[in-house]
């Protein structure tokens, strides 16, 4: 894990939760610059370039860790861009520091156009965050308007990142699969229990969810002397 058990413990600004741009020398960034090589490794067919970042459960350190393999898509000169899908607790915007208005579900209900969706970062990662709050979220992923935004998103560049709800407290996440290429599951190894990931896991598979691998947050000091950040024990089985 090289150590980013310490770096998630700690509460971060947001500008010091993007490490591989405020501390790009540090192991932590080294630690996250090996994620996008295993998804691109992760199948057999063509590259996932609409990645999916989720969790069993909340307070799974996901939403940081979406941002910081934006962040290293960005330091590989790629265009990338993370939206904020997490429509009942969304954080983006904190990470990145904007107030969380003129977002996804303003777009979905037409109260502000494409022009004026997408802003712009400093670490030279666009951003759509999550936007004011709407009654029945799972609606607005559903919509024919979502699935042309992504299908847009995916014309425009090489990565887009979807930070996901949680799998076990809302069906949002399973929606927002089918537009995905494959998903990065997020677990934080001191509170993560074993049946909510294994249930967790479970869903995305009976979804036809493809899973590229799975993020370890707060490790314990024996998996991080072994160095594994990024686990391959679900892997994207292909359709024979």
């Amino acid at each position: 894990m090289n150590r980013l058990n310490k770096l998630f413990k700690n509460k971060l600004t947001y500008k010091d939760s993007i490490i591989v741009a405020t501390q790009p020398d540090s192991v932590y960034a080294e630690s996250f610059r090996k994620i996008p090589i295993n998804i691109k490794y992760s199948r057999i067919d063509d590259e996932p370039r609409v990645i999916q970042i989720t969790s069993s459960l909340s307070g799974e350190h996901k939403s940081t860790s979406a941002a910081n393999i934006a962040a290293v898509y960005h330091e590989l000169e790629r265009k990338v861009i993370i939206v904020d899908c997490d429509l009942r607790k969304p954080s983006i915007h904190r990470i990145f520091g904007f107030v969380n208005t003129d977002g996804l579900t303003d777009y979905l209900i037409e109260n502000v156009d494409f022009n004026h969706l997408v802003k712009k970062t400093q670490f030279g990662i666009d951003v759509i965050n999550a936007g004011n709050p709407v009654p029945y979220p799972h609606v607005a992923l559903r919509s024919d308007k979502f699935k042309n935004l992504i299908a847009q998103l995916r014309e425009t560049y090489d990565y887009v990142i979807l930070d996901s709800p949680p799998l076990l407290l809302v069906t949002d996440s399973l929606i927002i699969g089918e537009v995905c290429d494959t998903a990065v599951f997020v677990i934080n190894q001191r509170t993560t229990k074993k049946n909510a990931a294994k249930e967790a896991i479970r869903l995305l598979r009976e979804s036809n969810i493809p899973i590229a691998g799975i993020l370890l947050s707060n490790t314990s000091r024996r998996i991080r002397r072994a160095g594994k950040y990024f686990a391959y024990k679900y892997k994207y089985n292909p359709k024979k």
